[in-house]
């Protein structure tokens, strides 16, 4: 269940119309799993988004960057697969598969049954296909305490999740689940970026400004239009949000690598103003001992 960063986003969520995503009809708020958004649901349940995925997000350019700093920030696997990662929100396995291929244990968790089943139909699918959970990241009660080694939620998908509190809770069951000293690798997109950019500016500050008089939204939301869906929802964070999130969540934070705008390599002059100028951040957290 990972995602892109939008490049406009609406400022209030506009009604679904039918589309080429072949989905049935949208599901009641109140019927939800908890920190789904209505179009996060109806991503998880489209198959056409699963379609093509890989082909789509191939251009990308945090697609290879963030491999390379996850498998660099992990430690070496032990022999015969005795390290155990797990992928929260794992999409279609692009992560699982580098850790697989490195010698790693993985576990992959994601709510979308289609991107499961993408999963097992790309390389290394049999061996992954008993590796797979499908579940909401932020009701992880089916897996048990201090079960993994270490843990990764890759391309933004901690901001796919609904309301602060249930990121937070998300957190605290990844601390749960991740044995003491074990690292945890998170991806997020900077929504003070947004600042430089028309017309992302102004959903900058219409976000600012409606999160001072509505409960229900938070700085760094953002709605838009995404493959045919009208209302995709992502969080964006703040380097200091981040931060706090993870520390509430139960970790220590041992680095914020900051991104280039496109999230392509490593922000050049990094320790310059980097809450204002990266693209996104990569934290490297680990559970206290």
């Amino acid at each position: 269940m990972n995602q892109p960063p939008p490049k406009a986003a609406p400022d209030s969520l506009q009604p679904l119309s039918a589309t080429s995503t072949g989905r049935s009809e949208r599901r009641p708020a109140w019927r939800l799993p908890t920190g789904v958004a209505p179009g996060t649901w109806e991503y998880t349940q489209a198959e056409s988004i699963a379609k093509g995925y890989r082909e789509f997000i191939a251009s990308t350019p945090l697609v290879g960057l963030d491999i390379r700093l996850l498998l660099e920030s992990l430690p070496a696997p032990q022999p015969q697969r005795q390290t155990r990662v797990l992928d929260l929100g794992c999409g279609d396995g692009r992560a699982l598969r580098a850790m697989w291929e490195a010698g790693y244990d993985v576990l992959g968790v994601d709510l979308s049954q289609p991107m499961l089943r993408g999963v097992t139909a790309g390389e290394h699918g049999e061996a992954l296909r008993n590796r797979l959970v499908r579940a909401n990241l932020v009701e992880l009660d089916c897996l048990r305490s201090d079960t993994a080694d270490h843990a990764c939620c890759l391309f933004s998908t901690i901001g796919m999740v609904r309301g602060r509190g249930c990121r937070r809770r998300f957190l605290q069951h990844v601390a749960r689940i991740v044995r003491p000293g074990g690292m945890l690798v998170v991806h997020v997109h900077n929504r003070n970026r947004w600042w430089r950019d028309r017309p992302s500016a102004r959903a900058w500050l219409d976000s600012l400004l409606r999160s001072l008089r509505d409960r229900e939204h938070e700085w760094g939301d953002r709605v838009y239009a995404y493959r045919g869906l009208a209302d995709m929802y992502l969080h964006t964070y703040s380097r200091n949000e981040i931060r706090k999130d993870l520390i509430a969540g139960g970790w220590q934070v041992e680095r914020l690598i900051p991104l280039a705008t496109d999230g392509g390599q490593v922000l050049a002059g990094a320790g310059w103003l980097p809450g204002w100028r990266a693209g996104g951040f990569i934290a490297l957290a680990r559970r206290p001992q």
